[in-house]
């Protein structure tokens, strides 16, 4: 991987700005594509970014090369370069995703190129379908890129490809409960067919997200009384959980959009009480705001969330959280030191953040009980580096409350109280935060 760079620019220059592609470019072009071959005998950790870099500079020659109206040589290549990367990731560890970026670019490419210079519309839905119900899991095929290249006649070799393997396939395995029900979903979606499409996605109504689906076709269409019913349905059989907040949300939207603010309203107030959490007090005031109604509505709906904190001690991370996203500063510090154990370490680094600009001499007890939390956390590899960075901002409270005697006497305790976690006190050191 070592030349990539300079392969690249010697492939840009062969280019130049103008004039055609030869032959002994388009060669050029395809020795980058062979480096993508990948040993599986290599250790799967390493060389990730190298090999990112080099698909990189596959996918920019192909773009040259589509851009120059060689769209004809970059269909084969683009097609060799998906399936060169397609099998690496068998083998290379991509955790951070930065290859599998690559290759949704090359795919993308390669549906444009096949626009701009049609292969066989049957050999292509073939090769689409192929990848989709019997590759690896990737790469990401999307029909709606290559429908132009596609027309009538591979869009229909597609379909009846995938029916042939709907009826013949285990209805148990992956490629049945996933892979065809994506490819039949996504050519009913390019087939402009409406009622086509939420047929489809109706056949499996398992989960909210497929009402959601169902919804943003509807909606698409302009038929929104229709994408209300199936809001509605969905919310009913299932109004919990992430998946269903979604489809809240675009329900949310349609009402808003019909004018029918007191209606969203209701579901967001309904959501509150049912769940009290500060993502439901959150999309109640957005939708208030929207509708011009909050300034009526604030104070009732604190009043649900300090409610069920009463009651329900745990719910009072939820309370603080929306305590300080409405600026009462002053109930949401008493909240803590009333319930301490109660908040996560986040959310009281965040209110000492907020209350400590007026009240050092307050942040100094939870300061050091957070130094102390931290020095606990033995599953956490860098708890000393977060504590000493702490104990810096414990050292500016005590110097703002004017008692830096104060933070020396709390230094020396801490020394001898942690003496023998020996790489703790070398970073305390380092960081020279004694008097």
């Amino acid at each position: 991987m070592a030349g990539c760079a300079g392969c690249r620019s010697a492939a840009v220059s062969t280019f130049g700005l103008n004039g055609s592609v030869t032959d002994a470019q388009v060669i050029e072009v395809r020795r980058l594509i062979d480096g993508l071959r990948w040993d599986r005998r290599r250790d799967p950790y390493r060389g990730r970014r190298e090999y990112a870099a080099r698909a990189g500079e596959v996918a920019a020659e192909i773009d040259h090369l589509i851009k120059r109206e060689a769209a004809a040589q970059a269909v084969p290549l683009a097609r060799r370069a998906v399936e060169r990367v397609t099998s690496t990731l068998m083998y290379l560890d991509d955790s951070p995703g930065i290859v599998g970026d690559q290759l949704r670019e090359l795919m993308f490419l390669y549906a444009e190129a096949c626009k701009a210079a049609p292969p066989d519309a049957g050999r292509l839905a073939a090769w689409l379908v192929k990848t989709r119900l019997d590759g690896p899991g990737w790469p990401d095929i999307r029909l709606a890129e290559f429908k132009d290249a596609l027309g009538e006649r591979g869009l229909r070799e597609a379909a009846r490809l995938v029916e042939e393997r709907r009826a013949t396939d285990d209805p148990d395995s992956w490629t049945a409960t996933v892979g065809v029900r994506d490819m039949r979903e996504q050519l009913a979606a390019v087939s402009g067919d409406v009622d086509a499409h939420v047929a489809v996605l109706a056949e499996d109504l398992r989960g909210t997200y497929r009402y959601t689906k169902i919804v943003q076709v509807l909606r698409a269409a302009g038929r929104d009384a229709e994408a209300e019913r199936w809001a509605r349905e969905g919310l009913a059989r299932d109004g919990a959980g992430h998946q269903a907040d979604v489809l809240r949300d675009r329900l949310v939207d349609l009402l808003l959009d019909h004018g029918r603010g007191d209606e969203a309203i209701a579901l967001r107030r309904a959501a509150l009480e049912h769940r009290t959490m500060h993502i439901d007090y959150m999309a109640l005031r957005k939708t208030a705001e929207r509708a011009g109604r909050w300034p009526d509505l604030r104070d009732s709906a604190l009043s649900v969330v300090r409610g069920r904190a009463q009651v329900d001690s745990r719910y009072v991370t939820q309370l603080s959280d929306v305590l300080i996203g409405e600026n009462l500063l002053d109930e949401a510090w008493q909240l803590a030191v009333t319930h301490p154990n109660e908040l996560h370490e986040s959310q009281w680094y965040r209110l000492i953040e907020l209350w400590e600009v007026g009240h050092p001499a307050d942040v100094i007890a939870p300061y050091r009980d957070l130094i102390e939390l931290r020095l606990a956390a033995t599953g956490d590899k860098y708890r000393y580096n977060k504590a000493v960075k702490t104990i810096a901002r414990l050292r500016e409270a005590y110097r703002r409350s004017g008692d830096e005697d104060g933070f020396a006497g709390y230094l020396a305790g801490l020394r001898k109280g942690h003496k023998r976690k020996t790489s703790f006190i070398a970073r305390l050191d380092r960081a020279k935060l004694d008097p």
